[in-house]
């Protein structure tokens, strides 16, 4: 469904029309594909398919700039309850420096607010110049000198987003992208959050997300992924296990990340997750010493110590490997 927005006065003098196409939409999915076709890879996967099916409960919005009916710059957003990604930021190279992405972000971040959006996030260069063009509208980094950023309608919102609450296991579905990224973004904690998705403290997990979504649904034999989700909808914890194609013979690899706040639900979110029949190792970094306590008490074992393993914003870090046969 195409709904038009409004118009936007270019630095040109001429008149750009605004609006939203809101996936699955057959009319506009050729014209969609093909914009943003240059994307490829899972990034591809993801616009060929919500063109045309509903993804669970995904909602992807593409706002559009159009002159003389043609698309020249988009936005995308996808989003669940009022939690959101926005990427896919393209205008066509030769109508660019017009002010056209500028424009369709406007009305963009004007229908997030009218329908009761509460975060959004996304990833660029810090320092950039679309850096000051999103700091222009409310987003700000997520951590110093980041270019991970954060655009909260209310500024309690993490407060409340993560306040205690019962939480139990479920399965990955499309519409916990964007929830995960709030889940990853949280600062302040754990730093080795997954090798799977190479997360290393606040990360945008627009990227990684995806690309693990796509090795659940090509039936890996040795990949699963549950996360804690609250009653009120947070997505407060993951658990992953994949291939780790470093050793022979096999072995997976399991990445676990929760919010602080819920480690009592983490065991039952252990419990839930359909392990190989491999060993399966997970490495922790030294801060985390609640979730070796969560390892421990779920059978997993220390058998060894990685010294100085990675280094994080200036700080050298030792690496723990838990294991369970």
């Amino acid at each position: 469904m195409y709904n038009k927005l409004g118009e936007a006065v270019l630095k040109t003098e001429e008149r750009m029309e605004v609006g939203v196409i809101t996936a699955p939409d057959a009319p506009h999915a050729e014209e969609v594909k093909q914009f943003l076709g240059h994307k490829g890879g899972n990034w591809e996967w993801h616009i060929e398919r919500c063109v045309t099916e509903a993804l669970d409960a995904l909602e992807t919005r593409f706002y559009v700039g159009k002159l003389d009916g043609h698309v020249i710059t988009n936005i995308m957003t996808v989003e669940h309850e009022g939690i959101g990604i926005l990427g896919h930021v393209f205008t066509l190279p030769n109508q660019r420096r017009k002010g056209a992405c500028k424009g369709v972000m406007g009305y963009q971040m004007e229908d997030f607010r009218q329908r009761t959006g509460r975060a959004l996030y996304l990833g660029t260069g810090y320092n950039s110049h679309p850096y000051y063009i999103y700091h222009s509208f409310g987003f700000e980094s997520v951590f110093p000198e980041s270019g991970f950023m954060k655009y909260y309608v209310n500024e309690d919102f993490e407060k409340n987003y993560f306040a205690p609450a019962p939480a139990e296991p479920k399965s990955v579905e499309w519409h916990d992208w964007p929830k995960v990224t709030a889940l990853s973004g949280i600062v302040g904690w754990d730093a080795l959050r997954s090798l799977a998705w190479d997360v290393y403290g606040p990360t945008n997990m627009e990227g990684g997300f995806l690309d693990f979504k796509h090795a659940l649904e090509t039936e890996d034999a040795y990949a699963d992924a549950k996360l804690l989700v609250t009653s009120e909808g947070a997505i407060v914890g993951w658990a992953t296990v994949s291939r780790d194609g470093r050793w022979q013979p096999a072995t997976a690899v399991l990445d676990l990340f929760f919010h602080p706040n819920f480690a009592d639900a983490v065991p039952a979110l252990l419990s839930a997750v359909v392990f190989p029949d491999v060993k399966v190792q997970c490495y922790v970094d030294n801060s985390a010493e609640q979730k070796a306590t969560v390892l421990e008490a779920a059978g997993f074992s220390c058998e060894g110590r990685f010294k100085n393993q990675f280094a994080y914003q200036g700080q050298d870090y030792d690496v723990l490997v838990f294991g369970q046969r």
